[in-house]
């Protein structure tokens, strides 16, 4: 029988002002503009935005080489191509995963309130005997305005298929996972961020100098690419009280040296779902990549890396290039601000103006900008911090070839 792990992620939040609609039994036709992200065991990837395929029911995404279908039941998955994860994001559907059994509002409950009645990630009784283990990480945490999230409510949902025989799923399945629609259009807001503090220093061509202090047309060291010119930045005050609203908008402190060979060279503090760079030959043996990239997050479960909880106040920046670059944060190598679903929807509207002038392509439903190196499922970056801190292993232990 397959072993079913649940994980349920404080990243990426979401508010929503209404809450849930009071019919919260959603089909296949409420989930029309989700976008869903397959992920095959060659490394290619697929990206689809669900399609209504009638008036009042069904559903669903056809790919290259998946397909999917829901109407009020069970969802209909098919792939050629073995899959390792498939990855949903419902908040342009204006929907959420409701992850918990439980009839009782917050506080006397564990539901926010107008949700009540969920379930997490489940197969359909005829797969229940299939064997080795399936991950489905719930992530874009999801609060009611003026409260704290309760847990329960969730913007995204990634299955992992990578500890299932051969290392995927090839063929066909039935599963299903409860997903309620808010109440009303355009109220299911982004609230979290992915970039630097103010403070840090990156490398440029004029030395290191302080996030704040870099403009558009600046040339910015890159591992790999030389230098680059910076295209664009934005930044977004964190006062108290929102970071009280949402502690998910906390950043990490990473500690110097904390990441190996004394990296980075001072403290280090990024938002959560920053991601930085591991490199290492566990990355290589788990993955096939001997560098890949890890938020800023997972990694804090490894010594002198910690949520900062006790700051009262955080800027943050974005660094926009025309393409993912890796920089360097107080030597550290890390990423610049990766354009997908997710970042955009981060961003003011004034904002998203300046941002869709640059970059046009990026106003399309479902784009994706290519990573500079591999991302990892969730599932996977947990486990890849796992056996480093079990081995003692530095995050940053091999050469770069």
């Amino acid at each position: 029988m397959a072993t079913i792990d649940i994980v349920r992620q404080d990243i990426n939040p979401h508010e929503t002002t209404s809450g849930i609609r009071d019919d919260t039994s959603s089909r296949g036709v409420d989930l029309e503009g989700t976008i869903v992200t397959a992920t095959y065991a060659d490394g290619t990837t697929e990206t689809l935005t669900w399609q209504a395929y009638d008036p009042y029911t069904f559903g669903g995404v056809t790919g290259t080489d998946v397909d999917m279908s829901f109407g009020f039941d069970w969802h209909n998955l098919s792939t050629s191509k073995r899959l390792t994860s498939l990855k949903f994001d419902l908040q342009p559907a204006n929907s959420v995963f409701d992850t918990t059994l439980d009839m009782d509002d917050f506080p006397i409950g564990n539901s926010t309130p107008s949700s009540l009645n969920g379930f997490p990630f489940k197969l359909a009784p005829e797969y229940e005997d299939i064997e080795g283990a399936i991950t489905a990480t719930y992530s874009g945490i999801v609060n009611l305005a003026g409260s704290a999230a309760v847990g329960d409510l969730y913007t995204t949902m990634e299955i992992d298929f990578s500890g299932l025989p051969d290392g995927g799923l090839l063929g066909e399945l039935r599963w299903n996972s409860d997903i309620d629609t808010i109440k009303a259009d355009n109220d299911l807001v982004p609230t979290g961020v992915t970039c630097f503090a103010r403070g840090t220093l990156i490398t440029t061509d004029r030395g290191d100098l302080p996030v704040e202090d870099l403009r558009p047309g600046d040339k910015i060291l890159t591992q790999d690419n030389g230098y680059q010119t910076l295209l664009l930045t934005m930044n977004r005050v964190m006062e108290k009280r929102e970071l009280r609203k949402n502690t998910s908008l906390y950043p990490v402190r990473i500690c110097a040296g904390a990441l190996g060979g004394g990296i980075p060279k001072r403290d280090l503090v990024v938002s959560r779902q920053h991601r930085m760079v591991v490199r290492s030959n566990i990355a290589k043996r788990m993955f096939g990549d001997l560098t890949v990239l890890v938020a800023a997050i997972r990694l804090a479960k490894l010594p002198r890396i910690n949520v900062e909880y006790m700051i009262r106040k955080v800027e943050y920046f974005h660094l926009i290039f025309k393409n993912h670059e890796i920089i360097f944060a107080e030597g550290a190598p890390t990423e610049s601000f990766l354009i997908n679903s997710d970042t955009k929807n981060t961003l003011s509207t004034q904002q998203r103006k300046e941002f869709f002038a640059i970059f046009p392509e990026a106003a399309e439903n479902g784009y994706c900008a290519e990573p500079a190196y591999a991302i990892p499922p969730l599932g996977g970056q947990k486990r890849l911090v796992q056996r480093h801190r079990k081995n003692e292993r530095r995050l940053l232990s091999a050469q770069m070839g």
